[in-house]
């Protein structure tokens, strides 16, 4: 019993020595906050006064890939550039980037949504119009054929950039920014076969007539100045 009460201390010693070292605790959070009248204070308490603006130190959020759309969208070609092509950063935001980390050209994005929605559009059209009117599918079917021909070059270096610029999570992003799109411009869900066959008659008359280019799309410029390496 001597024995043993003498090597339980010795035990305990080898146990403590043997145990890794336990993590340092992480840092508590220092919170930047803004007060309405402009007053700037730090905490280590994130406030829950709504009126004020609050940003967590050392934290960087990455802008949005897309500007936020203000308006529905217009298929019709854009004849004056947008009013601002480069985001606008809020405070301790940094830009979104592509593969290669770099920031993204300003108005490249947006650029590339317009030439997707486009893409889906008269794909979606085409669809859409078909079935209700099968008789009128090779006229359809003709449209889109000389829409694409017409556009070609245009669509061609958009997913040329898109599969090379950006990461398999933004073109997620800009698929699904263009279908929430193209809702706006396509017939309600629950609208008669009637009301969506007088869509098609117009889509595809205006589509004949040039009248969703994307060639002559201001907004589409600064895809066409961007130079892949």
């Amino acid at each position: 019993m001597k024995s043993l009460q003498r090597l339980l201390p010795a035990a305990l010693l080898a146990a403590l020595l043997g145990a890794p070292a336990a993590a340092p605790a992480p840092p508590e959070p220092t919170y930047r906050i803004v007060a309405p009248d402009g007053k700037v204070t730090y905490s280590d308490r994130k406030p829950t006064d709504p009126g004020v603006r609050t940003r967590e130190l050392g934290q960087v959020v990455t802008a949005p890939l897309l500007t936020p759309g203000g308006q529905a969208f217009d298929l019709h070609p854009a004849t004056t550039l947008p009013p601002s092509t480069r985001p606008t950063l809020a405070e301790g935001q940094t830009p979104a980037v592509d593969v290669s980390g770099k920031p993204f050209p300003p108005g490249l994005t947006d650029a590339i949504l317009d030439v997707v929605v486009h893409q889906f559009f008269v794909q979606s059209m085409l669809e859409t119009c078909s079935r209700l009117r099968p008789a009128f599918t090779e006229r359809y079917q003709g449209g889109v054929r000389n829409w694409r021909d017409r556009n070609a070059d245009i669509l061609a270096k958009s997913n040329r950039v898109t599969f090379s610029r950006f990461t398999g999570e933004q073109r997620d992003i800009l698929r699904a920014t263009a279908r929430s799109r193209l809702a706006q411009v396509m017939p309600a869900p629950g609208a008669a076969d009637a009301e969506k066959m007088a869509w098609c008659d117009r889509m595809s008359t205006d589509l004949a007539r040039h009248q969703f280019e994307l060639v002559g799309d201001l907004r589409v410029a600064p895809l066409l100045y961007f130079e892949l390496p």
